[in-house]
This record gives structure tokens, sequence and C-alpha cells, in this order.
């Protein structure tokens, strides 16, 4: 296992992740901030100022995530996944410049804990364990991340 965007093996243990099968599906309406024939996006934003947008394009999904991450390596403050067909690659946690919770001018709506944002290739879920858990891919082709009180790690 390899820390995503570090490229460096893990000397922990994987850490926990919730089973985003177990939660309701958030609907797909409620978190469009753009939506066009061409490309399309979703988003959305957490209580603790996380927030994050997604995408589809022929094949290709991918999830950024933007804010203070607890603990994140190298004090990142983005988080990617992104996957292309079958193949989803590492977590990549970096340092960029982050502007407020909106996508072109348009404010993202808030995720209710203990809904899954099923979209995109990528699954995101928030309630009292996990600050915010997001995943892209299944089973053992999965990768992602889960931000906790004081620490952000991947898997």
């Amino acid at each position: 296992m390899t820390l995503g965007g570090l490229g460096a093996p893990s000397a922990c243990a994987a850490p926990q992740i919730p089973d985003f099968g177990s939660y309701p599906k958030a609907d797909y309406q409620d978190f469009v901030v753009r939506d066009t024939q061409v490309y399309s996006v979703r988003g959305f934003q957490t209580p603790d100022g996380l927030f994050c947008t997604s995408s589809s394009h022929r094949g290709m999904h991918a999830l950024d995530c933007f804010g203070a991450f607890p603990a994140a390596p190298e004090e990142a403050n983005t988080v990617h996944l992104f996957s292309s067909g079958a193949v989803v690659s590492p977590v990549a946690f970096k340092v960029a410049t982050v502007g407020p919770a909106e996508f072109e001018g348009h404010p993202l709506p808030l995720l209710p804990a203990g809904i899954n944002y099923a979209f995109d290739g990528a699954q995101c879920v928030r309630d009292a364990r996990w600050l915010l858990a997001c995943a892209m891919g299944t089973g053992d082709a999965q990768d992602g991340f889960v931000v906790t009180a004081g620490k952000t790690e991947a898997f």
C-alpha cells in the first residue's frame, strides 16, 4: 500500500473507512452546480469548511476537495481522486490556492450527515465518526481519504 501522492510504503495500518453502500444516496439534482451536455459538475461543502467538486467526461472521473485538512500529508489543502475507465489513480495531496466554497459563482450545497454523495465515480460521506470520507473505485481498486478529528489519512 502506498500513501496517496507520497509514493512511500505505509508503516501504519490502513485507516478505518465507512461502508459507503450503507448510507442512502443523495439526490443528483441537489448537488448539480453546472449541468451541460458537454460537461457537468456536482459539488458540496461540509460544516467544517471542507468542500468538493466532481465531474465525469468520456469515462474519466475526478473529485477535488479543498480546505484545512487536519494533519494532512505535506500540509495539503487539496485532495484529488481520479479514475479513467477501470484504472484508479492514487490519492494526490497538494498545496494550492483555495477559493470560496463555490463553482463558477454557484455556492456549493451542504452535504447532510449520513448521506452518500455517490456521483462521478466517487463516494463521499460524513457523520459523527468522519468529518469527511471519500473514495473512488471499488474493492481492492479503491483509493480515497478519511478526515477525522485531528487527522487526514489516505487509503
